[in-house]
């Protein structure tokens, strides 16, 4: 008998016995995952949850040095300070500085601008209102088609007393001495085109302030450079629980399809499987268990006249192939084994053993039975010069 249908026979004799709560566990299901079907389309929405996601980002290296021009004690001439916390006006008279700008992002190409400054104003100190303000343009840098992580570069350079002069004289021009003197470097980039296939148009602003005091002057680089863009994602939306409620509908359907299929099964007599099919299945299950005792094969023609003797179980005819030592030949086209002993066949069929009936003392005698299978010749039957049983099953 095949696997599969000795499965199904089983599966079917588990259900049959356990109908019952078969029945409950499924309803109980169809019950959990209606109730979820309904809740999650019919239920008020809830309120939709954000969050912000970073897309892309900006970074900014501000560098700046100056060369030493005038003879000194403790500088060459020649030698460049770079990022000192503070540089001699006289010895150092002009201020360099470098920007490097790049984005990150997975992909994108983009245009870069930036345009470079010179800013002198005069500024209240208490709530810093600008009381006038100068703007000297110093340089302007392109850069076409830059990757991410590919940084754009621009330089800019001031002569620092000149800077100072300059603002000097244009509050004395104004005739007003209000406010403090500040003056600065402003760097503003502009980045156009494409960053992860959406279009972009951004613009930063640095401003770096120059203290310039007697003798002295120093540079403060803005603490916070560089941008990120973010975007606003729903966390939790309706889409969340449709999809909630397409995996409970599933559930549904299949907990009412099973739940009618047993019940229909049941009615119709066609769940408990028949005696034939039980029988079917403790055969297949017997021959599995006294494999190492079978073979297949079948009879020489010229045995099939000889004395029969019907065993009403498999196991019976192992132990007479035991007693005899011999092998149990499974008929390749009949259903049937047997043992061949000295010109007699013990035989055992399956389908077609027959019991002795009861005598009144209560004991039972097998009934030898002449199988219409037994007195013919298997389709590939051997050569009937082969008389030798014991050869054969061999």
């Amino acid at each position: 008998m095949m696997n599969t249908d000795t499965l199904m026979i089983t599966v079917r004799s588990k259900l049959d016995d356990w109908f019952v709560p078969f029945v409950v566990i499924l309803a109980v299901i169809l019950l959990v995952s209606g109730w979820g079907v309904y809740t999650a389309v019919a239920a008020s929405p809830e309120p939709t949850e954000y969050e912000q996601v970073e897309s892309w980002s900006t970074t900014t290296d501000i560098t700046h040095s100056a060369e030493v021009r005038e003879p000194n004690a403790v500088y060459e001439v020649g030698e460049r300070v770079s990022d000192e916390p503070r540089y001699y006006t006289e010895v150092m008279p002009i201020l360099e500085g470098q920007l490097e700008y790049s984005y990150i992002a997975a992909e994108g190409d983009v245009d870069i601008e930036t345009e470079t400054t010179q800013l002198i104003r005069s500024v209240d100190d208490d709530d810093s209102t600008v009381y006038w303000s100068v703007e000297t343009p110093l340089d302007v840098t392109q850069s076409s088609g830059v990757d991410p992580n590919s940084p754009h570069t621009t330089s800019f350079a001031v002569e620092v007393e000149a800077l100072s002069e300059s603002a000097t004289e244009t509050a004395d021009s104004l005739g007003s001495t209000a406010g403090t003197l500040e003056t600065a470097v402003q760097i503003t980039a502009t980045m156009e085109g494409t960053i992860d296939g959406e279009p972009v148009n951004h613009t930063e602003t640095y401003e770096i302030p120059i203290e310039v005091t007697t003798g002295t002057y120093s540079l403060e680089p803005p603490d916070d450079t560089g941008h990120t863009e973010t975007e606003t994602v729903a966390t939790a939306n309706r889409t969340d629980r449709l999809a909630d409620a397409a995996g409970m509908g599933a559930i549904l359907l299949v907990s009412v399809g099973t739940l009618g299929t047993l019940v229909a099964a049941k009615r119709r007599g066609r769940l408990a499987p028949t005696a034939a099919e039980r029988r079917a299945v403790e055969n297949a299950s017997k021959r599995a268990e006294l494999e190492e005792w079978i073979s297949r094969g079948s009879i020489p023609q010229s045995l099939s006249d000889k004395p029969r003797i019907e065993v009403t179980s498999l196991t019976e005819l192992v132990d007479v192939a035991i007693d005899c030592n011999r092998r149990v030949i499974e008929r390749e086209n009949a259903a049937e084994y047997v043992v061949l002993d000295n010109g007699t066949i013990y035989a055992y069929s399956p389908d077609n053993s027959v019991r002795a009936p009861a005598q009144q003392d209560g004991t039972t005698e097998a009934q030898p039975q002449e199988s219409s299978a037994g007195m013919q010749s298997d389709a590939d039957t051997p050569d009937p010069s082969d008389t030798d049983a014991t050869d054969h099953e061999r």
